[in-house]
């Protein structure tokens, strides 16, 4: 983990980040308490020359506006061979996200994809699964994770009371985190946007299960303080963004 942190630090990975509106800036915030450097460029007619020069892709399906962006920038960064990772934001609750987010991974072939369990089984099974952005699910099928993965060609994240990652051949489960997490907009988002600074040093199922227990320690640590200050959820916010800083 200190050996991922430190190349990020020296390497500034430059990050694309085409996500949505209500957290761009916790996401812009926590690439640079890492050492990442974000670019938010939504535009599709610049967002091709900003992936080229970038390091890794994140697309976030809460930026429904910019699809075509995300299709335009996916379709170069795929073709770079720069990693994607694509957050199914929303999908458990709209058929028109689902399917428009099901079209992009066929397009783009994500690197990862990391969302909520009820984002994650939506889109295994093709249906609804949760009638907002926050899942209420309390498990999720395994196996279904490694299928989906392996289906697909990458790495899947379905985020919840555990973390399950998965690239269809090794399953790994990470108990990181607090509940303070799920009472802030965005965490997700900072993840998925995290996911792509690791992952612009080295693609593996083991690199993302890194990133994702780093942002859960964090996450702890960051409960902790604010519990200790009896403080509440956007001091939380605050502590979570710090501790990726000084971690």
């Amino acid at each position: 983990m200190e050996e991922l942190r430190a190349q990020i630090r020296k390497k500034r990975p430059v990050v694309h980040c085409i996500t949505n509106i209500v957290t761009v800036n916790d996401c812009a915030n926590v690439l640079l308490a890492v050492g990442a450097s974000p670019v938010m460029a939504h535009d599709p007619r610049e967002v091709a020359e900003v992936t080229e020069h970038a390091s890794a892709l994140v697309c976030n399906m809460g930026a429904m506006e910019s699809y075509d962006a995300m299709l335009c920038a996916g379709n170069r960064a795929f073709r770079l061979g720069h990693p994607i990772v694509l957050d199914p934001v929303g999908v458990a609750g709209s058929s028109f996200r689902r399917e428009q987010c099901l079209a992009l991974i066929d397009e783009i072939h994500p690197t990862c994809i990391r969302g909520n369990y009820a984002e994650i089984q939506a889109l295994m099974e093709k249906h609804n699964t949760a009638a907002g952005v926050d899942s209420t699910e309390s498990s999720i099928d395994r196996e279904g994770i490694m299928a989906f993965a392996k289906e697909k060609g990458t790495i899947v994240v379905a985020s919840g009371i555990e973390d399950y990652i998965s690239d269809g051949e090794k399953l790994f489960t990470c108990k990181r985190g607090d509940p303070l997490m799920s009472r802030i907009t965005g965490c997700g988002c900072m993840s998925s946007s995290l996911l792509g600074a690791y992952l612009s040093l080295d693609i593996s199922v083991e690199t993302v299960t890194t990133c994702v227990m780093d942002f859960g320690i964090a996450g702890e640590q960051a409960a902790k303080k604010t519990r200790e200050q009896k403080a509440g959820s956007m001091t939380f916010r605050s502590f979570l963004i710090d501790q990726m800083y000084v971690n």
